[in-house]
């Protein structure tokens, strides 16, 4: 997946309590040789640079197919996730998701049934459409991922899992601290997401980017994610 025209660029900021915390989270958006939209997104934490990349394909905000390559100071593994259309046809959601990854004991291979499921390859560029995908179903959907939860378990490192999400927007009203600060004709949703992450609060703009993401961890401290040095070309009309 090689990308051939950059149409936007951003990065999120990490902070904990009110401290930037080391992290660097950068993404693009563009197109690749067959014109298709193609996001490249890199997570790494420390000096080292170890965490996770993500390239993925896009159709109006469905993930159809990525790679994802993890890196830390034990080794490196990859995995390739897609939407395996039936009849040849259009990737949609509800296809099988067909995932490759490479094991302790070599590579492994499943194929997972779509159904009620979307594909999200866990980075914060792309949680703006799956919010608003999750809006649409009103108890939520089984969300297929790589796992990370605990790197240390290299059987199960960027093996699929699969947990339960949920999101509703919030009334307009909702008095929450900050959001006006993060631009206009801002959505605020409630965010159920995995154990990490519950009760989060998402701010997503018109364009479908997320812009803004609070949550509290299990020992109190409140996390914050913000969106910064964004680029967008005027050609570009949504991520979703």
């Amino acid at each position: 997946m090689r990308m051939t025209a950059n149409l936007a660029q951003g990065r999120y900021q990490y902070s904990c309590d009110g401290r930037t915390m080391p992290v660097q989270d950068e993404w693009q958006l563009g197109r690749d040789e067959q014109g298709r939209q193609l996001l490249i997104s890199r997570r790494l934490v420390g000096e080292q640079g170890h965490g996770i990349e993500v390239r993925a394909l896009m159709d109006a905000g469905l993930v159809t197919e990525c790679l994802v390559n993890w890196k830390d100071e034990v080794d490196e593994v990859n995995a390739h996730y897609r939407l395996a259309p039936t009849n040849n046809g259009s990737a949609a959601m509800g296809d099988p998701i067909e995932a490759d990854w490479t094991g302790p004991n070599g590579p492994q291979q499943m194929v997972l049934e779509g159904g009620n499921r979307l594909l999200f390859p866990l980075m914060r560029i792309l949680m703006g459409p799956l919010l608003q995908r999750l809006c649409d179903m009103e108890f939520g959907c089984e969300v297929v991922a790589p796992d990370i939860v605990d790197p240390s378990q290299r059987g199960k490192l960027l093996s699929p899992r699969v947990s339960h999400r949920r999101a509703e927007v919030m009334a307009g009203d909702a008095n929450i601290q900050g959001v006006h600060d993060l631009g206009s004709d801002i959505t605020v949703f409630s965010y159920q997401g995995d154990e990490a992450e519950r009760d989060a609060h998402c701010f997503v703009d018109p364009r479908g980017l997320l812009v803004g993401y609070d949550w509290p961890s299990s020992t109190g401290r409140l996390w914050q994610v913000r969106l910064r040095d964004l680029e967008w070309s005027p050609e570009l009309a949504s991520l979703s």
